[in-house]
Parts: C-alpha cells; structure tokens; sequence
C-alpha cells in the first residue's frame, strides 16, 4: 500500500464499462407509448469506468480492471480512458460479447431510468484480476462494484486484503452482495435501497439508517458511506457517526452522481482524510456532477473542485 502523500494517490478499479446513449424526454414513458425525445447523447460509462474517470480528473493514479468487446464502441471508451490518463493495460477484449451498453432516459426534472445490457462485461472473472495484481497491490484503494460477476470483486478484495490496501464496494445491484464479500469490504458505499436490501431493514428515518448502517458493520465492514440524494450523506465508523447535508445546487441530471461520489471518496480515502472529510468533499464533486448533463462528461477536475463556490442562489 501507497502511504507516501507527496506522491499522487493510487487507485485501482475492478469493474463494468459501457457505452451510455442518453435520452433527454419531457418525462419519462409508460409501457406502450411513444413520444418524441429532447436529444440523444453518447458518452461512456458503467459504475466502474465511471468510479475510474472521476479519480483520474481528482489527480489519482488509476489503474482499470475491466472486459469489453471488439467493436467500435470498445475502441471509443478505452481512447477516452487513455485521455483521462487512466491506465488500460488490465482492459480485456471478449471475442464473442459486444461492449456493455446502457440505454438512459432522462426527464426534464432530472429523474431517470436505465436499461443495461452487461455484454463483455459479464466475462469479467478473476483470471483477468489475478493478472492485474501488481496494480491492485500497489494501490491505496481498491474499488469494485457488482455490474460485474461477484467471483472478480471478491479476487480483487482477496488479494488487495493480503498487501493491506482499503478496499471499497459499492453495492450494486443489492441482490449480489454476499457475507464473504461484505467481510472483505474495509468501506460501503450503498444508497437508501441498496442498503435495505443487503439488511434487509427499512430506511425511512434517520435512526433506521443508522441501524442499517450498524448491521453493515455488525457484519464486517469497517466505513459506511451512505448516500442519501437530497438528504446528505451518513457516515459512520469506528469514530461514530457523520451527517454531511446534501449540497444544493439545480440538478438537470443526476446520471452518475453515486459514482462520482465513490470516486472521489477513495480519492480523499488515499490522501489521508477521515471518513467524515472525505465525504464532505466527495458530496461537492457528486453535486458539481448533477449541474451538468451526461455521465463522465459531467465529471469534474480537481481545479474545478477546488475552486468551486455554492450559487448564491441555492445558498
């Protein structure tokens, strides 16, 4: 594990890439119906590649675990991986799945709905992790994801566990997360219906949260980051519990923001910061990410960030 701070932070993500077509829509359809659309964007993403970019532009030396297929849109995304400065050396081709991609309708009030189709993405296994283990050894964090099979997250976690380097989930979708995986989970990043799902324990209050957020560390994890949308964030580990406010600001699509919170998450996570710091700053970089449309391209940098003001008029 990288603990030097004069160095750039390293982060090593195991995970999906795919290519997003986003449709803008007045609203969002119901079954059956067909209406005229706002717009149609491409851009890449996929919770892995996503978690990557934004710790690349936070000034993070990110490496990415990951499968895609041999089409253009494979070609498109590992360019745009190499232009953020990410390392792709550990980015496999499939020989028989297209690269995974995600239809994402998005609604003039910044509500959306996804529909994804995993394509290489399902191959990604843990002979393709156990070939990027120098990176994963020579990280501060570790970030898996589970749009990818669990066997690859729980290889990661293994070997990153044995050169003790902080592992990071973010459990998504609920229904995969397993007690092995939770075990090898140093830090949690679920939301409201992530996190009821894997306690099976509602979420309605602040105090069911909390509860939700115990278990989680009853059954091994050590940092629970949970993210809330408009209600903030709540931290919680073995100093006590956070709660970090939602910054506001005018949301026009809030594609991505949970990754971009996770990414820059680690990112403060490797520099040093306690749990606490780490998501203030992290919900700063999830809320610049929702004032702009897309996915990764909504992804800011570190100058941005930094020299970020609240809008006076969401103060």
């Amino acid at each position: 594990m990288n603990n030097a701070q004069t160095t750039r932070p390293k982060i090593t993500v195991v995970g999906s890439a795919n290519v997003d077509l986003t449709f803008r829509t007045p609203r969002l359809p119901v079954p059956g119906e067909t209406f005229a659309g706002h717009s149609l964007h491409q851009g890449m993403g996929g919770k892995g590649a996503n978690q990557a970019v934004v710790a690349a532009r936070l000034g993070a030396d990110v490496s990415f675990v990951a499968r895609v297929g041999n089409d253009g849109f494979a070609t498109q995304a590992i360019d745009a991986y190499k232009n953020d400065g990410i390392n792709t050396k550990f980015i496999r081709h499939s020989k028989d799945q297209p690269t995974g991609t995600a239809a994402i309708l998005v609604d003039d009030e910044a509500e959306n709905c996804i529909i994804v189709v995993a394509g290489a993405n399902a191959e990604l296994c843990a002979d393709d992790v156990r070939s990027a283990k120098t990176a994963i050894e020579a990280a501060d964090v570790v970030i898996c994801q589970l749009e990818t099979p669990v066997e690859a997250a729980i290889e990661a976690f293994k070997i990153a566990r044995a050169a003790n380097v902080l592992t990071m989930l973010t459990p998504a979708p609920a229904k995969l997360v397993t007690d092995e995986l939770l075990a090898l989970s140093d830090a949690c990043v679920p939301n409201k219906t992530e996190i009821a799902a894997i306690t099976g324990k509602a979420v309605e209050t602040e105090a069911d949260c909390v509860l939700a957020a115990q278990t989680l560390m009853q059954r091994g994890v050590r940092q629970v980051a949970l993210t809330m949308g408009g209600e903030g964030v709540l931290t919680l580990d073995h100093s006590g519990m956070s709660r970090i406010p939602a910054t506001q600001v005018k949301a026009v699509d809030t594609t991505g923001a949970g990754d971009a919170f996770t990414g820059a998450l680690a990112v403060s996570l490797a520099e040093g910061l306690p749990l606490s710091d780490a998501a203030s700053r992290a919900a700063i970089v999830a809320a610049i990410s929702v004032t702009r449309i897309g996915t990764q391209t909504s992804f800011p940098s570190l100058d941005e960030v930094n020299g970020w003001n609240q809008p006076e008029e969401t103060k």
